[in-house]
């Protein structure tokens, strides 16, 4: 297989061969002068409507980062809504564009941007992130501003609560999204919607979601936030279409611009899906599975859920994800919560490479807890995308593990990029308390990697497996 990256013809393009396939992308508007590795790779995905994927280094998704990276990476979307919409603009900027470029020196950017206060939005304005990858990124953006709510849609049915809007991701792997605000007053307010994602492709998710606020909670603005967006002529000709038939505005910032080509055959057309490295050949331990709980969150929603299977749970969820809306006040507050159990977590540390794991739609706020627990930590998520895995240097998926999800065993869920023998120990975040048979298929899998210390991290207190081995 060959997955390298080439320049053809001009510097700003560049090819990726991805076992059959081949993604042509033209850059067209880099402002910040990225180079493209700095802020994704690509790999084949397992999904005939688009065999492709643009893999965020930048993101805490599928890649192992530096926590600090995809929070600074929202923080550059936000500087950069603030230079466009409103002429303003952030002292810091290049030091935040340059510790992303370099990985370098980024706690230490961090840090400089968050102790200066907040933009000051002149109207009230609601940021929607979307679910799952763009979950963090949406909350990381919001975090920069005052007069804002917050809201994330999610892949969630919640029965005791109704959705206030619901639309479709056609290409995606989960296509249906929701939106359950507590206030609904958050999405009736403001005039100005910013929607955010890690990337667009053709821009119909955005669209779809604009319909469906405008039928019910008519706007003047709209903004779409993106990473990257890869937007053909014909594709922008549909933002100002829908422009014109709503009355309505809609600006796109993006920190990379350009198009795609794709030519050749998907890998999923060509290969067998069903046994391509997703399982290890380390033979798994026995497993002890000692409990201690030693830390509560008391800031919960309590409703129940029900799951493919029919099971109920009644586990609350935390009103700190922003699924169910979240104020400027109220993610200030947040933040001071997270250093502190950042901190104690330090302290309860016992390996030097650490990895701190958030899961699904549960990424920001152990994101930022991981961010203040100490040198050596690295930060991604597991995800409901399934993706092709390929031993290849410049390929982006290299390990894939597959497993039911806790919260839902009819749903395959996946964790990536985790070499064999190679962490000391994992930090499990769980939003939500699950029965433990629905746990064992996930404490397999780290004990098949040779991890010798895990802990699960719930929202209403920790698990613990102590001991050398499982």
């Amino acid at each position: 297989m060959s997955s390298t990256i080439s320049s053809v013809s001009s510097p700003k393009i560049f090819t990726y061969n991805l076992e059959g396939q081949r993604v042509s992308v033209t850059l067209k508007s880099n402002p910040f002068a990225f180079a493209p590795q700095v802020l994704f790779s690509l790999a084949a995905r397992k999904n005939k409507k688009r065999g492709f994927l643009f893999v965020s280094n930048v993101l805490g998704k599928h890649v192992p980062v530096d926590p600090f990276v995809p929070l600074l990476a929202g923080i550059a979307l936000a500087v950069q809504y603030m230079n466009k919409i409103h002429s303003v603009s952030h002292i810091d900027t290049q030091a935040i564009i340059q510790a992303l470029k370099k990985n370098e020196d980024t706690q230490k950017a961090y840090e400089e941007v968050i102790t200066k206060p907040r933009f000051v939005l002149p109207r009230e304005t609601l940021f929607i992130g979307f679910a799952e990858t763009a979950t963090a990124l949406g909350h990381a953006v919001f975090s920069m501003f005052d007069n804002a709510h917050y809201l994330h849609t999610t892949r969630e049915q919640i029965p005791l609560l109704s959705s206030e809007l619901s639309f479709k991701e056609d290409h995606s792997h989960a296509v249906n999204h929701r939106c359950y605000p507590l206030d609904a007053e958050s999405l009736k307010n403001p005039k100005t919607i910013v929607l955010v994602d890690d990337e667009i492709t053709t821009g119909n998710t955005a669209l779809n979601i604009i319909r469906a606020i405008n039928l019910k909670f008519p706007k003047t603005n709209y903004v779409v936030l993106s990473l990257l967006d890869w937007r053909t002529t014909e594709n922008r000709a549909d933002f100002r279409q829908l422009e014109e038939q709503l009355d309505i505005r809609i600006d796109t910032i993006s920190l990379i611009e350009g198009e795609i080509e794709v030519s050749g055959v998907p890998v999923c057309e060509i290969m067998d899906q069903s046994n391509l490295g997703l399982e290890s050949d380390v033979a798994a331990e026995s497993l002890v599975f000692e409990e201690q709980r030693v830390l509560g969150l008391q800031d919960v929603i309590p409703v129940f859920s029900v799951d493919s299977t029919g099971y109920q749970s009644l586990s609350p969820y935390l009103k700190q994800t922003g699924r169910f809306g979240l104020s400027s006040k109220e993610n200030q507050e947040i933040l001071l919560s997270a250093r502190t159990i950042g901190q104690m977590l330090k302290c309860d540390r016992s390996g030097i490479k650490t990895l701190c794991l958030g899961t699904g739609e549960f990424m920001y706020f152990p994101m930022l807890i991981s961010a203040y627990m100490g040198n050596g930590i690295s930060y991604h998520s597991t995800t409901r995308s399934p993706i092709f895995p390929f031993p290849k240097p410049d390929y982006a998926i290299k390990q894939a593990f597959s497993y039911p999800s806790p919260d839902d065993p009819g749903i395959t869920n996946y964790i990536y990029n985790i070499p064999l023998n190679y962490y000391d120990e994992v930090y499990l975040f769980l939003e939500r308390e699950v029965n433990r048979e629905r746990l064992m298929p996930l404490i397999d899998i780290f004990c098949k990697l040779g991890i010798p210390r895990l802990v699960f991290v719930l929202g209403s207190s920790i698990y613990r497996k102590s001991g050398d081995r499982y």
